[in-house]
Protein backbone atom coordinates (compact mmCIF):
# COMPACT_ATOMS: atom_id res chain seq x y z
CA UNK A 1 0.00 0.00 0.00
CA UNK A 2 1.24 2.96 -0.93
CA UNK A 3 1.53 5.55 1.81
CA UNK A 4 -0.61 8.75 1.22
CA UNK A 5 1.91 11.55 2.69
CA UNK A 6 -1.11 14.04 1.38
CA UNK A 7 -3.36 12.55 4.11
CA UNK A 8 -0.85 13.81 6.70
CA UNK A 9 -0.47 17.46 5.07
CA UNK A 10 -4.21 17.47 5.49
CA UNK A 11 -5.17 16.22 8.89
CA UNK A 12 -1.88 17.84 10.31
CA UNK A 13 -1.86 21.22 8.78
CA UNK A 14 -4.52 24.09 9.09
CA UNK A 15 -6.15 25.86 6.31
CA UNK A 16 -2.96 27.71 5.98
CA UNK A 17 -0.26 25.07 5.97
CA UNK A 18 0.60 25.68 9.27
CA UNK A 19 1.41 22.65 11.35
CA UNK A 20 -1.27 21.51 14.04
CA UNK A 21 -0.06 19.47 16.85
CA UNK A 22 -3.47 16.97 16.60
CA UNK A 23 -4.10 13.88 18.02
CA UNK A 24 -6.53 10.64 17.15
CA UNK A 25 -7.15 12.02 13.38
CA UNK A 26 -6.31 8.69 11.93
CA UNK A 27 -7.64 6.28 14.88
CA UNK A 28 -8.97 7.10 18.03
CA UNK A 29 -7.73 4.35 21.33
CA UNK A 30 -8.13 6.32 24.33
CA UNK A 31 -10.90 8.15 25.19
CA UNK A 32 -9.37 11.58 26.12
CA UNK A 33 -8.69 14.72 25.04
CA UNK A 34 -5.05 16.62 24.76
CA UNK A 35 -6.49 19.08 26.15
CA UNK A 36 -8.35 19.51 29.89
CA UNK A 37 -11.61 20.35 28.50
CA UNK A 38 -12.75 17.17 29.50
CA UNK A 39 -12.56 15.24 32.67
CA UNK A 40 -13.31 12.25 34.36
CA UNK A 41 -12.89 11.52 38.12
CA UNK A 42 -14.27 10.54 41.45
CA UNK A 43 -16.26 13.29 41.65
CA UNK A 44 -18.17 12.63 38.32
CA UNK A 45 -18.14 9.13 38.73
CA UNK A 46 -19.27 7.02 35.76
CA UNK A 47 -23.22 6.62 36.16
CA UNK A 48 -23.23 9.73 33.08
CA UNK A 49 -21.47 7.43 30.59
CA UNK A 50 -24.29 4.34 31.75
CA UNK A 51 -27.06 6.63 30.61
CA UNK A 52 -25.13 7.61 27.40
CA UNK A 53 -24.44 4.61 26.33
CA UNK A 54 -27.98 3.44 26.80
CA UNK A 55 -29.15 6.58 25.02
CA UNK A 56 -27.40 5.62 21.84
CA UNK A 57 -29.51 2.29 21.30
CA UNK A 58 -32.61 4.28 20.42
CA UNK A 59 -34.28 5.26 17.76
CA UNK A 60 -35.66 8.29 18.68
CA UNK A 61 -33.61 10.99 20.17
CA UNK A 62 -34.18 10.92 24.55
CA UNK A 63 -33.63 13.48 26.44
CA UNK A 64 -31.85 12.65 29.98
CA UNK A 65 -33.54 13.89 33.35
CA UNK A 66 -31.25 16.68 34.27
CA UNK A 67 -33.90 18.62 36.21
CA UNK A 68 -36.61 16.35 38.23
CA UNK A 69 -38.72 19.54 38.47
CA UNK A 70 -38.54 19.95 35.03
CA UNK A 71 -38.85 16.50 34.19
CA UNK A 72 -42.60 16.85 35.73
CA UNK A 73 -43.80 19.81 34.18
CA UNK A 74 -42.57 18.47 30.77
CA UNK A 75 -44.69 15.02 31.14
CA UNK A 76 -47.50 16.71 33.10
CA UNK A 77 -48.01 19.02 29.79
CA UNK A 78 -47.33 16.03 27.57
CA UNK A 79 -50.36 14.11 29.05
CA UNK A 80 -52.82 16.94 29.23
CA UNK A 81 -52.17 18.27 25.43
CA UNK A 82 -51.19 14.71 23.38
CA UNK A 83 -53.15 11.74 25.77
CA UNK A 84 -55.95 14.48 26.51
CA UNK A 85 -55.58 13.49 30.14
CA UNK A 86 -57.83 15.77 32.69
CA UNK A 87 -55.18 17.78 35.46
CA UNK A 88 -55.86 15.39 38.36
CA UNK A 89 -55.33 11.87 36.40
CA UNK A 90 -51.63 14.15 35.12
CA UNK A 91 -51.38 14.85 38.42
CA UNK A 92 -51.65 11.53 39.46
CA UNK A 93 -49.38 10.53 37.26
CA UNK A 94 -46.66 13.17 38.35
CA UNK A 95 -46.98 11.67 41.76
CA UNK A 96 -46.64 8.17 40.94
CA UNK A 97 -43.62 9.36 38.95
CA UNK A 98 -41.82 11.13 41.80
CA UNK A 99 -42.20 8.34 44.29
CA UNK A 100 -40.68 5.18 41.73
CA UNK A 101 -38.37 7.63 39.84
CA UNK A 102 -36.96 10.31 43.04
CA UNK A 103 -35.52 9.07 45.86
CA UNK A 104 -33.47 11.32 48.55
CA UNK A 105 -33.76 14.10 45.60
CA UNK A 106 -31.38 11.75 43.48
CA UNK A 107 -32.85 10.15 40.29
CA UNK A 108 -33.91 6.54 41.29
CA UNK A 109 -33.38 3.65 38.20
CA UNK A 110 -35.53 0.71 39.31
CA UNK A 111 -35.81 -0.74 35.57
CA UNK A 112 -33.48 -1.33 32.45
CA UNK A 113 -35.98 1.09 30.18
CA UNK A 114 -35.05 4.48 32.80
CA UNK A 115 -31.25 4.05 32.42
CA UNK A 116 -31.31 6.40 29.43
CA UNK A 117 -32.43 9.07 31.72
CA UNK A 118 -29.60 8.74 33.86
CA UNK A 119 -27.66 12.63 33.13
CA UNK A 120 -24.16 12.88 31.65
CA UNK A 121 -23.38 15.01 35.28
CA UNK A 122 -25.17 14.01 38.60
CA UNK A 123 -27.53 17.27 40.21
CA UNK A 124 -24.86 18.25 42.94
CA UNK A 125 -24.58 21.66 43.97
CA UNK A 126 -20.80 21.03 44.66
CA UNK A 127 -19.77 20.53 41.25
CA UNK A 128 -19.12 24.29 39.56
CA UNK A 129 -20.55 24.97 36.06
CA UNK A 130 -17.15 24.74 34.48
CA UNK A 131 -16.35 21.53 35.56
CA UNK A 132 -19.80 20.49 34.50
CA UNK A 133 -18.90 20.96 31.06
CA UNK A 134 -15.85 18.82 31.70
CA UNK A 135 -17.59 16.03 33.04
CA UNK A 136 -19.93 16.17 30.12
CA UNK A 137 -17.65 16.03 27.41
CA UNK A 138 -15.58 13.44 29.55
CA UNK A 139 -19.04 11.29 29.87
CA UNK A 140 -19.55 11.77 26.75
CA UNK A 141 -16.46 10.34 25.83
CA UNK A 142 -16.43 7.09 27.55
CA UNK A 143 -20.03 6.49 26.55
CA UNK A 144 -18.70 6.24 22.99
CA UNK A 145 -15.67 4.46 24.36
CA UNK A 146 -17.87 1.81 25.82
CA UNK A 147 -20.98 2.28 22.38
CA UNK A 148 -17.80 1.22 20.04
CA UNK A 149 -16.87 -2.18 22.09
CA UNK A 150 -20.75 -3.34 20.60
CA UNK A 151 -21.08 -5.30 17.62
CA UNK A 152 -22.68 -3.12 14.58
CA UNK A 153 -26.06 -5.05 14.64
CA UNK A 154 -26.27 -5.26 18.53
CA UNK A 155 -29.70 -4.33 19.69
CA UNK A 156 -31.09 -3.89 23.59
CA UNK A 157 -33.93 -5.79 22.89
CA UNK A 158 -35.54 -5.26 26.70
CA UNK A 159 -34.53 -1.64 26.73
CA UNK A 160 -38.26 -0.52 26.07
CA UNK A 161 -40.57 -1.68 28.86
CA UNK A 162 -44.37 -2.69 28.04
CA UNK A 163 -45.31 -1.10 31.29
CA UNK A 164 -48.30 1.80 30.03
CA UNK A 165 -46.09 4.61 32.47
CA UNK A 166 -42.59 3.54 30.68
CA UNK A 167 -44.32 3.91 27.42
CA UNK A 168 -45.81 6.87 28.33
CA UNK A 169 -43.01 8.93 29.90
CA UNK A 170 -40.52 8.53 26.95
CA UNK A 171 -43.20 9.34 24.54
CA UNK A 172 -43.13 12.73 26.78
CA UNK A 173 -39.27 12.99 27.18
CA UNK A 174 -38.77 12.16 23.46
CA UNK A 175 -41.59 14.91 22.27
CA UNK A 176 -39.72 17.49 24.06
CA UNK A 177 -35.81 16.57 22.80
CA UNK A 178 -33.28 19.88 23.67
CA UNK A 179 -30.82 18.35 21.56
CA UNK A 180 -28.85 15.59 24.20
CA UNK A 181 -29.69 12.43 22.28
CA UNK A 182 -27.74 10.16 19.86
CA UNK A 183 -26.95 12.39 16.71
CA UNK A 184 -25.36 14.23 19.26
CA UNK A 185 -23.57 11.57 21.45
CA UNK A 186 -22.56 9.31 18.64
CA UNK A 187 -19.63 11.21 17.48
CA UNK A 188 -16.06 9.59 17.90
CA UNK A 189 -16.10 5.64 16.72
CA UNK A 190 -12.97 4.29 18.65
CA UNK A 191 -10.58 0.93 18.02
CA UNK A 192 -11.45 -1.42 19.74
CA UNK A 193 -8.66 -4.45 20.35
CA UNK A 194 -10.58 -7.68 18.80
CA UNK A 195 -9.79 -9.60 22.34
CA UNK A 196 -11.77 -6.64 24.20
CA UNK A 197 -14.70 -5.97 21.83
CA UNK A 198 -15.09 -10.50 22.07
CA UNK A 199 -15.62 -10.28 25.41
CA UNK A 200 -17.44 -7.39 26.29
CA UNK A 201 -20.23 -8.65 23.55
CA UNK A 202 -20.59 -11.94 25.79
CA UNK A 203 -20.35 -10.43 29.02
CA UNK A 204 -22.82 -7.53 27.84
CA UNK A 205 -25.19 -10.00 26.32
CA UNK A 206 -25.26 -12.53 29.53
CA UNK A 207 -25.72 -9.61 31.94
CA UNK A 208 -28.50 -8.44 29.89
CA UNK A 209 -30.54 -12.16 30.37
CA UNK A 210 -30.52 -11.90 33.76
CA UNK A 211 -33.12 -10.37 36.11
CA UNK A 212 -34.41 -6.42 36.16
CA UNK A 213 -32.95 -6.46 39.41
CA UNK A 214 -29.10 -7.65 38.95
CA UNK A 215 -29.46 -5.72 36.01
CA UNK A 216 -30.19 -2.54 37.00
CA UNK A 217 -27.77 -3.22 40.26
CA UNK A 218 -24.39 -4.42 37.74
CA UNK A 219 -24.75 -2.53 34.96
CA UNK A 220 -22.92 0.20 36.17
CA UNK A 221 -19.82 -1.87 37.42
CA UNK A 222 -19.67 -3.83 34.17
CA UNK A 223 -19.31 -0.62 31.89
CA UNK A 224 -16.94 0.66 34.42
CA UNK A 225 -14.94 -2.37 34.59
CA UNK A 226 -14.64 -2.75 30.81
CA UNK A 227 -14.19 1.29 30.66
CA UNK A 228 -10.63 0.43 32.65
CA UNK A 229 -9.91 -2.99 31.10
CA UNK A 230 -9.65 -1.54 27.44
CA UNK A 231 -7.78 1.30 28.46
CA UNK A 232 -5.36 -1.08 30.62
CA UNK A 233 -4.78 -2.56 27.20
CA UNK A 234 -4.40 0.09 24.61
CA UNK A 235 -1.74 1.86 26.97
CA UNK A 236 1.12 -0.94 26.16
CA UNK A 237 0.55 -1.29 23.24
CA UNK A 238 1.26 2.56 22.02
CA UNK A 239 4.74 1.38 22.30
CA UNK A 240 6.52 0.19 18.94
CA UNK A 241 8.05 -2.60 20.92
CA UNK A 242 4.41 -4.42 21.78
CA UNK A 243 3.78 -5.96 18.80
CA UNK A 244 1.56 -8.69 19.52
CA UNK A 245 -2.11 -7.67 20.56
CA UNK A 246 -3.09 -11.47 19.98
CA UNK A 247 -3.59 -11.45 23.89
CA UNK A 248 -4.10 -9.09 27.05
CA UNK A 249 -1.13 -7.79 29.00
CA UNK A 250 -1.32 -9.50 31.88
CA UNK A 251 -1.13 -6.80 35.35
CA UNK A 252 -1.31 -8.53 39.02
CA UNK A 253 -3.90 -7.23 41.16
CA UNK A 254 -4.58 -7.39 44.76
CA UNK A 255 -8.10 -7.29 47.02
CA UNK A 256 -8.60 -3.88 48.56
CA UNK A 257 -8.52 -4.86 51.56
CA UNK A 258 -4.81 -6.78 51.31
CA UNK A 259 -1.43 -5.05 53.15
CA UNK A 260 1.61 -5.24 50.59
CA UNK A 261 4.98 -4.61 50.48
CA UNK A 262 6.99 -2.26 48.12
CA UNK A 263 8.23 -5.46 45.81
CA UNK A 264 5.00 -6.85 45.53
CA UNK A 265 4.11 -8.54 42.05
CA UNK A 266 1.17 -5.82 41.83
CA UNK A 267 3.84 -3.03 42.02
CA UNK A 268 6.75 -4.53 40.28
CA UNK A 269 4.42 -5.23 37.68
CA UNK A 270 2.79 -1.88 37.16
CA UNK A 271 6.23 -0.50 37.08
CA UNK A 272 7.35 -3.08 34.02
CA UNK A 273 4.28 -2.84 31.71
CA UNK A 274 3.48 1.50 32.75
CA UNK A 275 6.55 2.85 34.20
CA UNK A 276 6.37 6.72 34.81
CA UNK A 277 8.24 7.32 31.57
CA UNK A 278 5.80 5.54 29.99
CA UNK A 279 2.79 7.41 30.74
CA UNK A 280 4.62 10.54 30.57
CA UNK A 281 4.60 10.25 26.83
CA UNK A 282 1.45 9.16 25.85
CA UNK A 283 0.54 12.01 23.56
CA UNK A 284 3.48 11.81 21.22
CA UNK A 285 2.67 7.15 21.59
CA UNK A 286 -0.54 8.14 20.27
CA UNK A 287 0.61 10.35 17.78
CA UNK A 288 2.78 8.50 16.13
CA UNK A 289 0.50 5.76 15.66
CA UNK A 290 -2.13 8.55 14.68
CA UNK A 291 0.56 9.29 11.99
CA UNK A 292 0.93 5.80 10.75
CA UNK A 293 -3.13 5.33 10.79
CA UNK A 294 -3.83 8.62 8.82
CA UNK A 295 -0.88 7.50 6.02
CA UNK A 296 -2.49 4.37 5.29
CA UNK A 297 -6.33 5.40 5.28
CA UNK A 298 -7.48 5.41 8.78
CA UNK A 299 -8.12 3.12 11.44
CA UNK A 300 -5.87 0.21 10.56
CA UNK A 301 -5.18 -0.62 13.87
CA UNK A 302 -1.66 -1.11 16.31
CA UNK A 303 1.86 -1.13 15.01
CA UNK A 304 1.56 -5.04 14.11
CA UNK A 305 -1.70 -3.83 11.77
CA UNK A 306 0.34 -1.26 10.36
CA UNK A 307 3.59 -3.15 9.50
CA UNK A 308 1.76 -5.91 8.28
CA UNK A 309 -0.23 -3.47 5.74
CA UNK A 310 2.77 -1.79 4.81
CA UNK A 311 4.76 -4.86 4.26
CA UNK A 312 2.28 -5.68 1.95
CA UNK A 313 4.61 -3.09 -0.52
CA UNK A 314 7.96 -3.48 -1.34
CA UNK A 315 9.64 -0.88 0.97
CA UNK A 316 11.63 0.97 -2.15
CA UNK A 317 8.34 1.84 -3.35
CA UNK A 318 7.46 3.91 -0.11
CA UNK A 319 10.91 4.64 1.02
CA UNK A 320 10.80 8.21 -0.55
CA UNK A 321 7.57 9.31 1.35
CA UNK A 322 8.32 7.54 4.55
CA UNK A 323 11.53 9.79 4.65
CA UNK A 324 9.50 12.82 3.76
CA UNK A 325 7.47 12.17 6.33
CA UNK A 326 9.90 12.13 8.65
CA UNK A 327 11.58 14.96 7.66
CA UNK A 328 8.36 17.03 7.48
CA UNK A 329 7.24 16.32 11.14
CA UNK A 330 11.12 16.77 12.60
CA UNK A 331 11.11 20.44 10.81
CA UNK A 332 7.92 21.54 11.46
CA UNK A 333 7.93 20.56 15.40
CA UNK A 334 11.02 22.28 15.87
CA UNK A 335 10.10 25.44 14.38
CA UNK A 336 6.65 25.16 16.84
CA UNK A 337 9.25 24.94 20.12
CA UNK A 338 11.26 27.48 18.25
CA UNK A 339 8.42 29.77 18.46
CA UNK A 340 7.44 29.16 22.07
CA UNK A 341 9.71 30.45 24.96
CA UNK A 342 8.45 28.80 27.63
CA UNK A 343 8.88 25.12 26.24
CA UNK A 344 12.07 23.43 23.93
CA UNK A 345 12.92 20.38 22.02
CA UNK A 346 13.68 17.64 24.36
CA UNK A 347 15.60 15.68 21.70
CA UNK A 348 18.54 16.37 19.28
CA UNK A 349 18.09 16.39 15.31
CA UNK A 350 17.92 12.77 14.23
CA UNK A 351 18.77 11.53 10.62
CA UNK A 352 15.67 10.55 8.40
CA UNK A 353 16.97 8.33 5.99
CA UNK A 354 15.16 4.75 6.54
CA UNK A 355 16.13 1.13 4.90
CA UNK A 356 12.96 -0.86 6.30
CA UNK A 357 9.66 -0.13 7.33
CA UNK A 358 10.24 -0.70 11.06
CA UNK A 359 12.98 1.65 10.88
CA UNK A 360 10.77 4.30 9.49
CA UNK A 361 8.12 3.24 12.31
CA UNK A 362 10.90 3.12 14.93
CA UNK A 363 11.85 7.01 13.77
CA UNK A 364 8.28 7.77 13.54
CA UNK A 365 7.64 7.02 16.75
CA UNK A 366 11.35 8.41 18.41
CA UNK A 367 9.99 11.72 16.88
CA UNK A 368 7.07 11.97 18.54
CA UNK A 369 8.29 11.28 21.90
CA UNK A 370 11.12 12.92 21.82
CA UNK A 371 9.32 15.88 20.14
CA UNK A 372 6.07 15.50 22.52
CA UNK A 373 4.94 19.12 24.36
CA UNK A 374 6.09 19.43 27.93
CA UNK A 375 2.75 20.48 28.97
CA UNK A 376 0.96 17.14 27.89
CA UNK A 377 2.92 14.52 30.32
CA UNK A 378 1.05 15.51 33.51
CA UNK A 379 -2.27 16.43 31.56
CA UNK A 380 -2.38 12.91 30.04
CA UNK A 381 -0.75 11.22 32.87
CA UNK A 382 -3.47 12.63 34.86
CA UNK A 383 -6.44 11.50 32.62
CA UNK A 384 -5.51 8.06 32.57
CA UNK A 385 -4.92 7.89 36.64
CA UNK A 386 -8.25 9.62 37.08
CA UNK A 387 -10.16 7.44 34.99
CA UNK A 388 -8.09 4.44 37.05
CA UNK A 389 -8.08 5.49 40.40
CA UNK A 390 -12.20 5.68 40.29
CA UNK A 391 -12.13 2.33 41.43
CA UNK A 392 -9.04 -0.22 40.17
CA UNK A 393 -5.80 1.80 41.48
CA UNK A 394 -4.38 3.00 44.22
CA UNK A 395 -1.36 4.84 45.25
CA UNK A 396 0.49 3.32 48.34
CA UNK A 397 3.79 3.96 49.55
CA UNK A 398 4.58 6.30 46.44
CA UNK A 399 3.62 3.20 44.10
CA UNK A 400 0.72 2.40 41.75
CA UNK A 401 -1.28 -0.73 42.71
CA UNK A 402 -4.21 -2.61 40.86
CA UNK A 403 -7.34 -3.19 43.10
CA UNK A 404 -10.51 -4.87 43.14
CA UNK A 405 -12.90 -4.38 46.14
CA UNK A 406 -15.46 -6.85 47.01
CA UNK A 407 -18.29 -5.83 45.53
CA UNK A 408 -16.38 -5.84 41.94
CA UNK A 409 -14.45 -9.32 43.11
CA UNK A 410 -18.22 -11.26 43.72
CA UNK A 411 -19.76 -9.45 40.63
CA UNK A 412 -16.63 -10.16 38.31
CA UNK A 413 -16.44 -14.39 39.50
CA UNK A 414 -20.61 -14.02 38.55
CA UNK A 415 -19.18 -12.89 34.67
CA UNK A 416 -16.32 -14.86 34.64
CA UNK A 417 -18.26 -18.32 35.40
CA UNK A 418 -21.58 -17.24 34.05
CA UNK A 419 -23.16 -18.24 37.06
CA UNK A 420 -22.27 -21.79 36.68
CA UNK A 421 -20.08 -23.82 39.13
CA UNK A 422 -16.83 -23.43 38.12
CA UNK A 423 -13.77 -25.05 39.61
CA UNK A 424 -11.46 -22.33 41.13
CA UNK A 425 -8.39 -23.22 39.46
CA UNK A 426 -10.18 -22.79 36.85
CA UNK A 427 -11.95 -19.46 37.45
CA UNK A 428 -8.53 -17.93 37.94
CA UNK A 429 -7.28 -19.19 34.60
CA UNK A 430 -10.58 -17.08 33.55
CA UNK A 431 -9.27 -14.08 35.40
CA UNK A 432 -5.97 -14.25 32.80
CA UNK A 433 -7.99 -14.40 29.83
CA UNK A 434 -9.06 -10.80 31.34
CA UNK A 435 -5.71 -9.84 31.69
CA UNK A 436 -6.40 -10.46 35.50
CA UNK A 437 -3.29 -11.80 37.92
CA UNK A 438 -3.55 -12.88 41.44
CA UNK A 439 -0.01 -14.17 43.07
CA UNK A 440 -0.90 -16.84 45.89
CA UNK A 441 -0.90 -14.77 49.11
CA UNK A 442 -4.44 -12.76 47.21
CA UNK A 443 -5.21 -16.04 46.02
CA UNK A 444 -5.47 -17.20 49.75
CA UNK A 445 -7.55 -13.65 50.73
CA UNK A 446 -10.08 -14.39 47.81
CA UNK A 447 -10.63 -17.63 48.92
CA UNK A 448 -11.24 -17.14 52.51
CA UNK A 449 -13.27 -14.22 51.49
CA UNK A 450 -15.60 -16.31 49.82
CA UNK A 451 -15.61 -19.01 52.26
CA UNK A 452 -16.73 -16.41 54.75
CA UNK A 453 -20.00 -15.34 52.40
CA UNK A 454 -20.42 -19.60 51.42
CA UNK A 455 -19.53 -19.04 48.12
CA UNK A 456 -16.79 -21.47 48.10
CA UNK A 457 -17.47 -25.39 48.04
CA UNK A 458 -14.13 -27.30 49.51
CA UNK A 459 -14.56 -31.07 48.55
CA UNK A 460 -11.71 -31.93 50.79
CA UNK A 461 -9.63 -30.75 53.83
CA UNK A 462 -6.64 -29.74 51.62
CA UNK A 463 -8.25 -27.39 49.80
CA UNK A 464 -8.38 -29.59 46.21
CA UNK A 465 -11.20 -29.79 43.66
CA UNK A 466 -12.72 -26.68 44.81
CA UNK A 467 -15.72 -24.80 43.75
CA UNK A 468 -17.11 -21.40 43.18
CA UNK A 469 -20.71 -20.15 42.20
CA UNK A 470 -22.14 -16.94 42.38
CA UNK A 471 -25.36 -16.17 41.17
CA UNK A 472 -26.19 -12.43 40.68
Amino acid sequence: MKIDLAAYKEHYHDKDGKFVDNWQKGIRTLPFTSNPTSAIDKSGGLAGATGAFFRMFEDDDVQAIEDFRKTEILVKSFLVEKCNMNEGQADEFIKMLRDIMLVNGTLNVTDIAFLKYIPLVPDDDLISDKNRKKYRAGQTKIANFLFSMTAEDFAISNQDSKNIFTHLLKDAMVSNISGLGKKKEVEEKYYILPYVKKSFDEDLNWLLKQDTTAIVRYIHLLLHFYACYAVLQVLPNLSYKKLDTSEPTKYYFILKSEKVSVTHDAIEKWKEILPKQHLDKIFGRSQALDILNCILGGNIGFYKDCIELLSQTPFKENKENCEELLRLYQEEKRKVFNNRKSESASMDEISTSVDSYNEFVYKLEQLCRGLQSPSYIYRMRKKVIDLLSMRFLQLRRGNYILVMDNEMLVFMIAMLTKNKRTKLEDLYKRFVEYGIVFNRSSRIAIEAYLLKLNLLDRKSDSGEAQYVKVIL
